[in-house]
């Protein structure tokens, strides 16, 4: 499959979202995927004993990327525990896996890509819009592999097919194949498994919210405050906002989701508000 060009990756790329409200579009995919992952059965596991996991991705470059629970979260004790927890899980062509990240972790990747990517570090802003608001998300229902795993010995007890319907995050294979060759995550991970994982962790943060805040819980809480913080991440790459702005705007919830008024500033053109 050939390369497409910069122009042309621009304009698929670029996304329209109302003024107001964006996130009301793909509620129903949200709370969809809230509700199956988080009724995946947990019966008879333990984190860092008995765990499961469900493949969901896979990449042009052969990486598996599977969501697997239960996750550490869920021995934690107190009005923060969360029995429900996983987390996404990369195993590489070769068959080692990449190292576990949290949104420090990707915020230091994104930082090293801007390094060389200045000028077109928009896209992937755009991209991490689309994660944050699910958009064009593609709806499933079929059967994907489900593992049981003894981590104790580092082997798989048992495997089956399982029917799990979700949304997941949907690029056409021309555009992801151009992503792969113009960005390096420098992880020894494709940008495609990159962008999945980060999916994944969005979704992980999505069940933990609604499952934490119960009735309380509202529609933008989750991956939209996490996935924008990327944004913010980008804004300072992109030279909108200083240091010092970018410190401040993270120190108090750890989180810096940026104001939708300020979208241009990591996506520039490629996101239009109407």
């Amino acid at each position: 499959m050939a390369l497409i060009r910069t122009e042309e990756l621009r304009d698929r790329i670029k996304v329209v979202i109302p003024m107001t409200a964006p996130y009301n579009a793909s509620a129903d995919k949200k709370k969809e995927n809230i509700d199956s992952f988080n009724a995946l059965s947990r019966e008879g596991l333990q984190n860092d004993k008995v765990e499961r996991r469900i493949l969901l991705y896979q990449t042009q470059a052969g990486e598996k990327v599977y969501m697997q629970y239960p996750g550490i979260e869920s021995a934690r004790e107190g009005i923060r525990a969360f029995p429900l927890d996983a987390r996404p899980v990369l195993q590489k062509a070769d068959g080692t896996y990449a190292a576990d990240m949290d949104f420090k972790k990707i915020w230091d990747i994104i930082d090293r890509i801007g390094e060389g990517h200045r000028d077109d570090i928009d896209i992937l802003a755009t991209i991490f819009l689309r994660i944050a608001y699910m958009l064009d998300y593609k709806h499933n229902d079929q059967e994907y592999l489900c593992e049981e795993l003894d981590i104790e010995n580092d082997s798989v007890s048992e495997s089956e097919h399982i029917r799990f319907v979700w949304n997941s995050l949907e690029l056409d294979q021309d555009v992801l194949e151009t992503l792969n060759d113009r960005f390096n995550t420098q992880e020894g991970m494709s940008i495609e498994g990159f962008l999945y994982y980060n999916d994944l962790l969005a979704q992980n943060e999505d069940c933990k919210y609604r499952y934490i805040q119960g009735d309380r819980w509202t529609i933008t809480a989750g991956r939209i405050n996490n996935c924008l913080s990327h944004l913010t991440v980008i804004s300072h790459i992109r030279g909108k906002i200083g240091i010092s702005k970018l410190i401040d705007s993270f120190q108090r919830t750890g989180v810096a989701p940026l104001p939708q008024s300020r979208f241009d500033e990591a996506c520039g053109e490629l996101v239009e508000r109407r």
